[in-house]
């Protein structure tokens, strides 16, 4: 009887310990389960978080980002006034082409070509002869200016002078002669004696010219 009862307590032990043991295995493994099932509904709900918490993307686009190039003003058009018709060199009539001292002798000068008026003689304008004469050509008109002394003519004045006195014929010259020359070209010419010839078969003669586009 006594073994009896010593192998009892024996056999029960080994048993404890084995069924411990199993529920020491299945409680792992369900603990095992429950982390892995756990840890990524975690996860995700810190990234929903996040996502929840962060800015809104704001989708751009090529239309807002570049800018708006504003189209250049196009420059107004003027149209010439009645005293303003274009040239031949189109600048409006009675503008200025060239103003200097201007030496005329026995070879035409073409008063168009202005600074450089030497040129072929069938272009030429004006020229000198004996006497103290000074001659046209080329369809050329001159007036003798016989206004106000002391005042010289502008543009319109010579103009006018020349529409109402201009002529073919030569002009004898003296030093207080003003002309007014309407060019081949229909350029409107003011011309002051500023220095003659020595004597009268001396052709070189010296004018202070003022030269203007013509209409």
């Amino acid at each position: 009887m006594s073994a009896l009862v010593d192998e009892k307590p024996e056999t029960n032990s080994w048993f404890d310990r084995h069924q411990r043991s199993a529920w020491i295995a299945a409680a792992a493994s369900i603990a095992t389960a429950l982390i892995a099932t756990l840890v990524p509904i975690f996860a995700n709900s810190g990234d929903d978080k996040d996502t929840a918490g962060g800015p809104a993307a704001v989708p751009t686009s090529s239309a807002s980002t570049s800018s708006t190039a504003s189209a250049p003003a196009s420059a107004p058009t003027t149209t010439p006034g009645e005293n303003e018709s274009p040239s031949s060199n189109g600048s409006p009539a009675g503008s200025e082409r060239w103003k200097g001292a201007l030496l005329v002798d026995a070879e035409p000068k073409d008063l168009d070509a202005l600074p450089d008026p030497d040129g072929a003689d069938d272009q030429g304008d004006v020229f000198m002869v004996l006497n103290y004469e000074f001659g046209g050509q080329n369809s050329t008109r001159i007036a003798q200016w016989a206004g106000a002394s002391g005042a010289l003519p502008g543009y319109q004045e010579c103009s006018d002078a020349i529409d109402a006195l201009g002529s073919r014929d030569n002009v004898k010259l003296s030093k207080k002669t003003v002309l007014c020359v309407r060019t081949s070209a229909g350029n409107v010419v003011r011309l002051k004696v500023s220095k003659l010839g020595e004597t009268s078969i001396d052709t070189h003669t010296t004018f202070d010219a003022v030269i203007w586009n013509g209409s």
